[in-house]
């Protein structure tokens, strides 16, 4: 059997630790068990590695930038309406694509596993996706309301939904996500006429 390439070895350990974690809980995620997961010494874990915390706030941190990139992906847009649309639906596209993924970033995040650094990182992360909004006041296209509301309108429904779809290991059907994203849209909408 030929040898993995560095990359892929990697990209094994990084599914056995989020399979570890998501299955047995962050803190019962060891480097034992994801060396027997991943089928390989555990030698091969501390190349990659210094040992379990760095191991966890790398792959949370990994994840969670592909996560961030695939929704700043939306700023290229002209319309921020079509950029907060493309924002939302991009939070299904990751859903859809890496479940386990999804729910690792949930209880890793919720495990306060980073250091005051990476922490650091996510907040960056948070601030650009703010910005986003804020530019999205600024056009009219949201409703002049505090971003940190905005935010809670958007992200709560979505993260409901994929949250449920996961755990149930059902996808959540098309028009369930638009319908919700349109009642959602109807809340922060700029366009007061849409507003009740």
């Amino acid at each position: 059997m030929p040898r993995l390439t560095k990359q892929a070895t990697r990209a094994k350990i990084r599914e056995a630790v989020v399979a570890e974690a998501t299955e047995n809980g962050i803190s019962a995620t060891s480097v034992g068990g994801v060396v027997q997961r991943a089928n390989i010494s555990a030698g091969t874990i501390y190349v990659h590695f210094d040992n379990k915390e760095d191991m966890l706030q790398k792959i949370y941190l990994e994840i969670k930038t592909e996560f961030h990139e695939l929704m700043m992906h939306a700023a290229k847009q002209t319309d921020d309406s079509e950029m907060i649309r493309e924002m939302w639906f991009s939070l299904f596209q990751f859903v859809s694509d890496h479940p386990k993924d999804f729910l690792f970033v949930e209880y890793a995040g919720a495990a306060k596993i980073l250091t005051e650094e990476q922490g650091k990182q996510v907040l960056k992360m948070q601030q650009e996706i703010s910005g986003l909004l804020e530019r999205a006041k600024a056009s009219g296209s949201v409703a002049d309301l505090p971003t940190n509301v905005i935010s809670v309108l958007l992200i709560a429904p979505a993260m409901q939904l994929a949250r449920s779809a996961v755990l149930k290991d059902t996808p959540v059907p098309q028009e369930t996500v638009e319908l919700t994203f349109d009642r959602v849209w109807l809340s922060i909408s700029g366009n007061t006429a849409l507003t009740p």
